[in-house]
């Protein structure tokens, strides 16, 4: 059920100026840590942080398009708390993205607890969240939250 993907891994070289659209063109790009790949191929890999950044569905005071015009690093701000509050991708705990900074050796991007993009040093302890793409042909047979006491059935 689990497709076999291209895992783009273009970097950053920045992220205190990165809104969720420049992420994602840049994880498509080939800048990288010296002589690192810039594609991987395989099952199991983690999000990137453009897709922390599109799982916003916004709210009341902060929509949508403001938090995607909203630098991510700068998510963790009472002014666009809508963006954090209101994103499914947003856990309990922080957690390690497949991006990493162009600039900087051992370090990658993660999503922190307060809502904010950073980076940091992988020997530094985060979780890892598995993210996968399903094959094309495979068809969510209920409803469902996906929650452990009412999972997708896939078929």
């Amino acid at each position: 059920m689990i497709s076999e993907s291209v895992w783009n891994l273009g970097g950053s070289s920045t992220y205190n100026d990165v809104i969720a659209k420049t992420f994602y063109e840049r994880e498509r790009g080939t800048t990288v840590y010296s002589g690192r790949p810039t594609k991987w191929i395989g099952k199991v890999g983690l999000m990137y942080p453009s897709d922390y950044g599109y799982a916003t569905s916004g709210g009341a005071t902060t929509d949508r398009n403001t938090c995607l015009n909203t630098v991510l690093h700068n998510w963790n701000g009472s002014g666009v708390s809508d963006c954090k509050n209101n994103d499914w991708l947003l856990g309990s705990s922080a957690q390690w993205t497949i991006t990493s900074p162009s600039l900087v050796n051992f370090h990658t991007f993660l999503v922190e607890t307060s809502g904010r993009v950073d980076y940091l040093s992988v020997a530094v302890n985060s979780n890892l969240y598995p993210s996968i793409y399903l094959n094309p042909n495979i068809v969510i047979e209920n409803e469902s939250d996906g929650s452990s006491t009412n999972p997708f059935i896939l078929n």
